[in-house]
């Protein structure tokens, strides 16, 4: 796995920092998830929120009363329906509860804020379905994995409940870079060149306008839920996980570090051919059983 990367999605990122200014396929990246296996037995229905949509994936038989708003990866750019559909898929088939997956608005096109904007439209969706905060979890992967961050301060800062917890993997917290670049997992990361970075940075800043990045490293985290992160030994957004993590602690966040050695970023999704990866889902379950009460689940008519 990490062999493909590297001679893979490595150069074309490296290619894409040359010339981050050409038309290129963002959507058909996503396509790449339509030859992915995904879990069968779930019902899945499009959602339409104010500025974006969301699907909702329900297990045949969900447990309780839980709910998982799913923010998924791919840099800002890439992603929404079809590249992360089998590990969320997975990820309802573990927790047998269901996953309202964000397709919000991204690079190039919109803004950072705009796909924070959706999240929280989208965490709003469920508090007005009647779902108690108690009961949903914030998860992400990546990009993903800093939108459970930064929805949840937003959302506590515009005056919403938090919710019960949030898991996070391989996130991005921050966009001062130079910690990661400074870091020896910026050589060993097997998907992002050290070159894409700032210029990754740079076109996120520019698409904010006047609205400044908000980085959850750098944030207060007072008040925010039972956290998990999970992150790898080789990637390049290691030590801003790892940094988050202690300052989660010191805010009086309960907060689950784990490090996987020698995995490639967001390495869950890999769960169809890398053990590890199932063990990895099946500890973000774990963590989710551990922290959210299994509220038993409405009768309906």
């Amino acid at each position: 796995m990490r062999q493909t990367l590297r001679y893979t999605m490595k150069p074309v990122l490296w290619l894409w920092a040359l010339a981050p200014n050409l038309p290129w396929p963002y959507r058909l990246a996503d396509q790449l998830g339509r030859f992915m296996w995904s879990p069968r037995g779930l019902d899945r229905r499009w959602i339409q929120l104010a500025n974006a949509r969301a699907e909702m994936v329900t297990p045949a038989d969900p447990i309780g009363e839980r709910v998982v708003l799913y923010f998924h990866g791919g840099a800002f750019y890439v992603g929404g329906k079809w590249l992360h559909r089998q590990l969320v898929g997975r990820i309802a088939k573990a927790l047998s509860a269901p996953v309202l997956s964000v397709d919000y608005r991204m690079l190039p096109k919109h803004s950072v804020a705009a796909a924070i904007d959706d999240c929280v439209d989208a965490y709003r969706y469920l508090l007005g379905l009647g779902v108690a905060p108690e009961s949903i979890v914030f998860m992400g992967d990546s990009a993903g994995g800093y939108l459970t961050f930064a929805t949840a301060i937003t959302a506590r800062d515009e005056g919403l409940p938090v919710p019960a917890a949030i898991a996070a993997m391989s996130p991005l917290t921050g966009w001062d870079t130079s910690r990661m670049v400074a870091a020896p997992t910026a050589a060993t990361c097997d998907v992002f060149p050290i070159r894409s970075v700032g210029v990754f940075t740079a076109h996120a800043e520019r698409a904010n306008g006047d609205r400044p990045l908000l980085s959850p490293v750098d944030s207060d985290l007072t008040g925010l839920p039972p956290t998990l992160i999970q992150t790898t030994s080789t990637e390049m957004t290691f030590p801003d996980a790892e940094l988050l993590s202690a300052r989660l602690a010191a805010r009086g966040v309960p907060c689950e570090f784990q490090l996987w050695l020698k995995q490639v970023h967001v390495f869950q999704a890999a769960a169809m051919l890398v053990p590890e990866s199932r063990l990895a889902i099946a500890e973000l379950a774990a963590f989710v059983d551990r922290t959210v009460a299994t509220v038993p689940r409405r009768a309906t008519a």
